[in-house]
Parts: C-alpha cells; sequence; structure tokens
C-alpha cells in the first residue's frame, strides 16, 4: 500500500513542483521584459542615436504555463516622412522546462523559452510580399534564471523587384547568447545566396553582383571603458561582379577578421582580409592578403572622443553636421592626446601572389608626444614622427603574370592569343620596368626580385642602403619624378606660355 501511495505521490508532486515553477517563472518573465526592453532603449539611445529606433511592450497576457506579448519597434523617418513602425508576436514558454526544449532534448531548466514572429501591417507588407507570403523574420530566444540569453535569429527567402532592379536573397540565420551583464555576447550566422541587380547611374546599363556563402562571427566581451574586445570576422566563398564596360571580377575564398586586444600601453586592434583567388573575366590573377594594425591607442583618450562625437552629434550644431571652432579645437586636442601613449599604425602586409612569384609591401609608423618648441607644420611632423620602415619586394615573375594578364585579356577581346608574341611581350616589359626601376635607384637587384627599404629615425634617412639626410632623401625623390617624366608636362606648359605672347 505504501508502494502504490509513493508510486502516486511522487509524480503529482513533480508535477505539483513544475506548475508551482512555471507559475512563478511566469511571475519573472513579464518583469525581464520589461526590464529587457528599458536596456534595449537605452542602449539604442547612447550607440545608436541616428537610428530614432525605440522599442515599446503594447501589451502581455499571462497565463499558467505560458504568456503572450506584443512588442512595438518604431523607426523615425526622414524629415516629411511617416515613421515605420513594426510590430512582434511572442509566444513565452514558461520554465523551468518548456515543452519546446525537452521536444529538443534540452533538458536545462531556463526561465522561459520565447518564439518571436514579425507580425503583417502597413509596414511590413512589403517585407511580407517579398518573402511569399511567409513569416519574413521569426526567431527562438532562451532567457535562463542568470538573466542569460541565447536563441536563434532567422529571415525567410526574400526577393524585391521594382523597374528593372532586383535583390533576391535566401534565407538567413544567425544564432546568438548575451550573458547577463549583456558585456559578452557571442554569434554566428550563415547565408547562402545573394543577387542583387542595379542601374549604374552613369551608363544606365544593369550592374549585377553575385554573393555566395556568406558567414559572420563573433565573439566580444566589453571592458570597463565599453570597448568590445575579442574577434569578429567574415567570410565568403564567391562575390561576383559584372559592370558595363568593365571586365567580370570575382573574388573567392575571402576571408575578413578583426581582432581588438588590451595590450601593455592600451588598446591593439589588428584588421586582416585574405581574397584565395581574384579573376578578371575568368583568368585567375592571383591571391591578395592585406594585414594592418593599430597599437598603443590610450581607452581614457578614445573614450572622450567618442563622448565628444556622441555630444555634438546630438546638439544643434546645424544640419550640416559643422563644427564650431571651439569644437575643432577640443576634438584636435583630444586627438593629439593619442599621441601621448605612443601609438604605431603598420601596414603589415599587403602582397599579390600570382602562378609564378609574390609581389609584397609593409609599412610601419612610430609616433610621440610633439614637441612643445615645435610651432610650424614641418617641425610639428617631424617631432611626431619617430620613426618609418618600409619595405617592398616585387619577384620578377610577377611583373611577367601581371603583363600575360593584360595581354591575354587583349588578346580575347580581338579574337585570340599568339603564344610566341605573348612571351615576347612579357619578357620585354618585364625588362623594360626593372630596367627603370634600377636606373632610377627606386629599387636593387636580390636575386629574381626588386626591393627597396626605407628607414627613417633621429632626423636619419637609410634608403637602400645608403645614409642620407631627409633633405637629401626629398632631393633624390623629387630628381627621380623629374627624370620619369612626370614634371614634363608642367615644364612643357610652362615654356609654351611665351610663344603664345609672342604670336599675339
Amino acid at each position: 500500500m505504501k508502494k502504490t501511495a509513493l508510486a502516486i505521490a511522487i509524480p503529482l508532486a513533480v508535477v505539483g513542483i513544475a506548475v508551482a515553477g512555471a507559475w512563478y517563472t511566469g511571475s519573472r518573465v513579464e518583469q525581464e521584459v520589461t526590464r529587457g526592453i528599458e536596456q534595449a532603449n537605452t542602449l539604442l539611445q547612447a550607440d545608436a542615436p541616428d537610428l530614432g529606433m525605440t522599442v515599446a511592450l503594447l501589451g502581455m497576457e499571462r497565463g499558467l504555463l505560458s504568456s503572450s506579448a506584443r512588442y512595438q519597434v518604431i523607426i523615425t523617418g526622414d524629415e516629411g516622412e511617416a515613421p515605420t513602425t513594426l510590430v512582434f508576436t511572442d509566444r513565452l514558454e514558461h520554465g523551468p522546462f518548456p515543452p519546446s526544449r525537452l521536444a529538443a532534448g534540452k533538458l536545462a531548466p531556463v526561465m522561459a523559452q520565447s518564439h518571436f514572429a514579425l507580425e503583417q501591417n502597413d509596414s511590413s507588407a512589403p517585407l511580407f510580399a517579398a518573402a511569399g507570403g511567409k513569416t519574413p523574420i521569426s526567431g527562438e530566444l532562451a532567457i535562463h534564471y542568470d538573466q542569460r540569453q541565447d536563441g536563434v535569429f532567422e529571415s525567410a527567402a526574400l526577393q524585391f523587384a521594382q523597374d528593372g532592379e532586383s535583390l533576391r536573397v535566401s534565407p538567413a540565420k544567425v544564432n546568438f547568447s548575451v550573458s547577463g551583464d549583456r558585456k559578452d555576447v557571442r554569434a554566428d550566422g550563415r547565408m547562402a545566396e545573394a543577387d542583387l541587380v542595379f542601374f549604374d547611374p552613369q551608363s544606365g546599363q544593369p550592374v549585377q553582383v553575385q554573393l555566395r556563402d556568406l558567414d559572420i562571427a563573433g565573439d566580444k566581451r566589453e571592458n570597463a571603458n565599453g570597448f568590445a574586445l575579442g574577434p569578429s570576422s567574415v567570410s565568403l566563398r564567391s562575390l561576383r561582379v559584372k559592370a558595363p564596360g568593365s571586365p567580370e571580377v570575382e573574388l573567392r575564398q575571402t576571408v575578413g577578421e578583426e581582432v581588438l586586444t588590451q595590450g601593455e600601453k592600451g588598446l591593439d586592434q589588428t584588421l586582416s582580409y585574405r581574397v584565395g583567388q581574384l579573376l578578371v573575366q575568368g583568368q585567375e590573377v592571383g591571391g591578395l592578403k592585406l594585414d594592418t594594425s593599430l597599437r598603443n591607442l590610450d581607452e581614457g583618450t578614445l573614450q572622450s572622443i567618442k563622448e565628444t562625437y556622441s555630444q555634438y552629434g546630438m546638439s544643434s550644431v546645424g544640419d550640416t553636421g559643422e563644427l564650431t571652432p571651439e569644437q575643432e579645437a577640443a576634438l584636435k586636442g583630444q586627438f593629439l592626446r593619442l599621441l601621448d601613449s605612443s601609438p604605431k599604425l603598420a601596414l603589415d602586409e599587403l602582397s599579390l601572389q600570382t602562378a609564378n612569384g609574390v609581389a609584397k609591401v609593409s609599412v610601419a609608423v612610430d609616433l610621440r608626444k610633439p614637441d612643445q618648441s615645435a610651432r610650424t607644420p614641418d617641425e610639428i611632423a617631424r617631432s611626431v614622427l619617430a620613426s618609418l620602415t618600409a619595405n617592398l619586394k616585387v619577384d620578377k615573375a610577377v611583373i611577367g603574370d601581371v603583363v600575360a594578364l593584360q595581354a591575354a585579356l587583349g588578346g580575347e577581346d580581338a579574337g585570340g592569343i599568339d603564344p610566341v608574341a605573348l612571351k615576347q611581350q612579357t619578357d620585354a616589359m618585364t625588362d623594360l620596368f626593372s630596367g627603370m626601376a634600377l636606373q632610377s635607384e627606386w629599387a636593387v637587384l636580390d636575386g629574381n626580385s626588386l626591393s627597396s627599404s626605407l628607414a627613417y629615425a633621429d632626423d636619419k634617412v637609410k634608403f637602400n642602403g645608403k645614409d642620407m639626410t631627409p633633405q637629401e632623401f626629398v632631393a633624390f625623390a623629387v630628381g627621380s619624378a623629374q627624370g620619369l617624366g612626370l614634371g614634363a608636362g608642367a615644364a612643357a606648359g610652362a615654356e609654351e606660355e611665351p610663344q603664345e605672347e609672342s604670336v599675339e
């Protein structure tokens, strides 16, 4: 008898606890929704005031095991235009064990499980039409007891068309998670396809843009000064552009990466871009690489600049956004204070790798606080520049590959390519370019490559191994430009003027 009673009592107790938990959770859900909307409006006002976006709770009906809510998002229109109003419906399953999570095998308790979707109205009707009547925007969100949130945001396949221009995008999905203090944000998303057709404003001809396999990812943590530390990235399998009067260009296996970190002397940021293959009219050019970095950026000064821009953006300086002399002086002073931490700027690498060689350039600049005695722009510039290094190396084979590509593209337009003539032209242009670079002394021979190096520090220059003063280097650069004929046009024009006067 006792065993039977226990067999009945235990399930009833579990159900009773679950129902009590769901009732308690339901009372907290409304509080969390209200708090979340307040936080969203605060963030929008602080970080994106120009959007003119606000969020409001239209209503909420609370039940024992679930609740329903409606939210309104208002986007202020341009001057003379009515605002855009979007309404979202939300079905909130109460925790600790929402049925939809149990059905998906997610057994961890949560406060609530949200299922939201865009509601059709006058503002959203074009989106519903573009989605073929399906819900264009929807998603799910799990609200944890520690106020963490994670979920997924989805958009349906959309197709817009008007007056010969069109945009088609495949379904997209973004997975995200946000910590309870809203400082730790992770996200990753994917969209398989996008096709855009628009008219070139100059020629009036259609331009076609085709995108395949777009992926985004980010893992950011906000520090005490409000800067988002961590990595983010975007990648594309293919980006193809076809414009009137221009050869078709395709970028394959393109990746962009950004990382913001806390360094010893401030914030450090790196930006990297990779193009696995660059193709022009179906002909492969090679791979591209671009790496840049900023180091020793003082957080306090950056925060002051950010606050100043926000302040001026909300002031009534004028519709054109022009600054007063006082505001310009304030901003200039803040930017100059960035030099106190001796920032470093670098083009770490810009390179092109063709089938037979590599061309690569790098530049690094170290800055410092200007000397108090510096008065003229030239004195200030020399005082601010602590050091500069630049290096260039071009394999001769790269010159040949580029010349061959240009000739091949021209040959396709002419209807054919003569391999023997192409080889002769490639060799001749390679020798011509190499000879000019060596004769001008802008480059030196390094095996089968042309290389050039420049270093500046302590008011001294070292160019391709030769020590110079800055004045000597400037004189060399000006003389080389004249020797290459870059100043010939101006000289010829100066000589022609007296002749015209004598004729008159």
